[in-house]
């Protein structure tokens, strides 16, 4: 039977599907015949057709990748249309009809309301979505700004770009200022990305924009470069003429194999010899590396920092860019010239290394919120932020002293394993005990002697072998955390420091007691004499214990992952103190909105019951508060919760396996009685 005999036989019968589904009519047939007549059939039919997936996979309708059944649904009318794509099991699970083809139907409707209902149908990509609010009314767009979460800031800055310039300006500029506020998009970053004409046409309608002076300026600080030329500089005020010669470079911050990541960035090439005061408000455009300390220009850069205290100062690591302040780069080189500087010019290199890795222990702390919900992978890693701050993660705080280093001319190179990161120092001429000097290549863990070095211990890190660090990354239960597997570059890490040789180099700039024994000996001492002064009073055990804490170490409460090793191990030592379980921990303040980590301490026993203890940070001491404060007060972060399968530490009476991954921590803290003398 031919096309032409069954349409004459749809048009003289109500049940034209009756017709379709007869296998007799449609022999010989093929898929693209069979399309020919369900286009002559109304919408109804067509969508009991498309319902029948039978039908469809039996005649090959879905054969060239459902390019006829996209066909058959662009011939609906909209609301049938809106109707059946409303059925996204069908169309996507059924008649697997591709996204990027469900997205040009869905902008092919003509009711923006259909649209947005849509939307969130389908498992969109981040570029459908924004192709389908791209058709939408300029109010509409509006609308799903304010409303809809699932975009990024970039798509978020694109849509607006397609705003005609008046609707930017009443809608957005001048209207809806907190859409840009709430998503923290900047004036400049839309119109950076205008065309000539219509950056020319904004230009000429600045004045009527509710934008502040330092927003405007820096828009035509944005400018491209025929905009610029274009303006009459006379008609200008001054603070503005200034950034007509200013030019602007895009970049994009790069992943270590090579792959760019979507935040591309703007940034204002700075030209030192302009007078560095016209740069004044423009910190949120100037993001730049810092010259090198060879370089003049040094001095210039420190004063930029200044006038633009929020500029944001580059270090980069594997590839991936960090971001610093200016008055953060400020502070933290204030602290390493202090700490250069005074220096003795006749240390050898072992020496001053061993100085600057014992300097970096007192200053910098494992970020203490790793590992939750709130923990940011780029504030952890930005050189000048992290010294600034007091906080960091294993390759930013190796970063940091690779930078110093440096800074003294001794190379260092920073190694990973999948989980870790540390230096690697290549030929160090190195001072043995018996007065021989040694030349090897060994590895420095800066991040596992953070806690060492903050309570004035050994550090167990220090110029070790390749197979030492090994070891190092075995745990009490046999666990290898592999934090230091590199085979490929650290092979010929051989040499390993004998422990009477770190005494005395450690002794020769004055970290040590005149009989070599590290000064976290007289913090043991006492807290041992604590324990048998108290043997059977464990509550005044505790405050004493704490009290120690506080004279030994002001900060505790801010350098909170060292302090949790040391309370751990020594201070709150589990063989001299007969505890049922006794927990350090991080938890936060429900009514802080930054959910910022603090510090706590969980005992129960017999004698006690259960106590709780925080670090107040303003009081620099432990405060007990009773069960029921404790609990109403702070909660445990979600990462952690999940950790204990939901269970909070004193919600079970089972005794806590102490956290010790080792691939995260600023090292362990095991101390027995005569290990440090």
């Amino acid at each position: 039977m031919t096309v032409s005999d069954i349409k004459k036989m749809l048009e003289n019968t109500d049940d034209k599907l009756k017709v379709l589904y007869d296998d007799h009519n449609l022999e010989g047939l093929h898929d693209l015949q069979i399309f020919e007549i369900i286009g002559d059939l109304d919408d109804d039919c067509k969508m009991q057709i498309l319902h029948n997936v039978s039908f469809i996979k039996k005649h090959n309708l879905d054969a060239y990748n459902t390019a006829l059944l996209v066909l058959i649904l662009k011939t609906l009318k909209d609301t049938n249309k809106e109707k059946i794509l409303s059925e996204s099991q069908l169309i996507s699970d059924e008649l697997h009809i591709e996204d990027s083809q469900i997205c040009t139907l869905i902008k092919s409707l003509s009711s923006d309301i259909a649209k947005i209902n849509l939307i969130d149908k389908y498992k969109f990509t981040e570029r459908s979505i924004f192709e389908i609010i791209g058709t939408l009314s300029n109010e509409n767009k509006l609308l799903m700004l304010q409303k809809y979460d699932n975009l990024k800031t970039s798509q978020k800055k694109d849509i607006l770009a397609l705003f005609d310039n008046k609707s930017l300006i009443n809608l957005i500029f001048n209207g809806n200022k907190e859409i840009l506020q709430n998503n923290h998009i900047f004036p400049y970053e839309i119109i950076m990305n205008l065309d000539i004409d219509r950056q020319k046409d904004f230009i000429s309608h600045i004045e009527e924009l509710d934008l502040s002076p330092n927003e405007k300026k820096e828009i035509f600080a944005i400018l491209k470069e025929d905009v610029k030329s274009s303006i009459d500089s006379e008609k200008l005020p001054q603070e503005y003429k200034s950034t007509l010669d200013m030019h602007f470079d895009m970049y994009s911050d790069v992943n270590s194999d090579g792959n760019v990541k979507i935040n591309n960035f703007v940034s204002l090439v700075i030209d030192y010899d302009k007078n560095l005061e016209d740069y004044q408000g423009l910190d949120r455009l100037i993001k730049v590396r810092p010259p090198e300390y060879k370089d003049g220009q040094t001095n210039k850069f420190k004063q930029l920092c200044s006038i633009c205290p929020n500029l944001n100062v580059i270090n980069i690591i594997g590839g991936s860019m960090y971001f610093s302040t200016g008055s953060e780069y400020l502070e933290a080189e204030q602290w390493i010239s202090s700490l250069l500087d005074n220096l003795n010019p006749e240390y050898s290199d072992a020496q001053k290394i061993a100085i600057i890795d014992n300097a970096i222990g007192k200053k910098i702390s494992y970020s203490p919120d790793f590992d939750t919900e709130l923990f940011d992978q780029q504030n952890c890693r930005a050189l000048w932020k992290i010294i600034s701050s007091g906080y960091g993660v294993c390759n930013g705080v190796s970063s940091v002293e690779k930078y110093l280093l440096n800074r003294i001319g001794i190379e260092a190179e920073i190694v990973a394993s999948e989980t870790h990161a540390f230096l690697k120092l290549k030929d160090i001429e190195i001072p043995l005990a018996n007065g021989e000097i040694v030349k090897g290549t060994t590895i420095l863990d800066p991040t596992w002697n953070l806690a060492r070095h903050r309570f004035d211990g050994r550090p167990e890190n220090f110029f070790i072998s390749y197979e030492e660090a090994r070891k190092h990354d075995i745990a009490p239960d046999g666990n290898d955390y592999l934090c230091h597997q590199n085979d490929d570059k650290l092979q010929d890490a051989t040499f390993n420091l004998d422990d009477k040789s770190l005494r005395c180099l450690f002794k020769s700039v004055g970290l040590t007691n005149e009989n070599d024994s590290f000064l976290i000996s007289d913090l043991i001492y006492k807290a041992r004499q604590i324990d048998k002064l108290c043997e059977n009073n464990p509550e005044q055990n505790i405050k004493n214990q704490f009290l120690l804490l506080s004279k030994k170490c002001p900060e505790f409460a801010t350098c909170q992952d060292s302090t949790m090793l040391i309370l751990q191990s020594i201070l709150l030592n589990p063989a001299s103190l007969n505890f049922k379980k006794c927990v350090v921990n991080r938890v936060y303040d429900r009514k802080d909105k930054n959910k910022s980590p603090v510090m706590y301490v969980y005992i129960a026993s017999d004698e006690l019951g259960k106590r709780f203890y925080f670090a107040d940070k303003t009081q620099a001491q432990f405060v007990e508060l009773s069960t029921e404060e404790f609990i109403s007060r702070f909660e445990c972060y979600d990462f952690d919760l999940e950790k204990n399968n939901g269970i909070r530490p004193w919600e079970t009476n089972e005794q806590e396996k102490v956290d010790i991954n080792l691939a995260q921590s600023s090292g362990r803290v095991v101390v027995t009685e005569g290990e440090e003398r």
